[in-house]
């Protein structure tokens, strides 16, 4: 399995870098946004809820956004596993 990083404006709604890694590992996440942005502006990043995106962004100084998308289904999904395992009564008014 290979994985595609991407880097796109979204002010200029185009695709600025693009590249195939083998793994998704702290250290290609780093090299891909040093490479992909050596001559720009630093300023912020979005991405998806991805831990490994974490700390190479934060090393690079950027303000690090998360995806409002991907926020929401993993709120989905937290919220689903609680009433599924604590057996919440999904009738129950509170």
């Amino acid at each position: 399995m290979n994985y595609l990083f991407a880097l796109s404006d979204t002010k200029m709604n185009t695709i600025v870098a693009m590249k195939i890694y083998s793994d998704e590992s702290k250290k290609n996440v780093k090299e891909f946004l040093t490479k992909s942005t050596q001559n720009q502006e630093r300023i912020s990043i979005t991405t998806d809820l991805k831990i490994d995106y974490r700390q190479p962004i934060t090393d690079l100084k950027f303000k690090h956004q998360f995806c409002i998308f991907n926020t929401k289904q993993k709120l989905n999904r937290d919220i689903h596993t609680y009433i599924t395992q604590e057996k919440v009564d999904k009738k129950r008014n509170i």
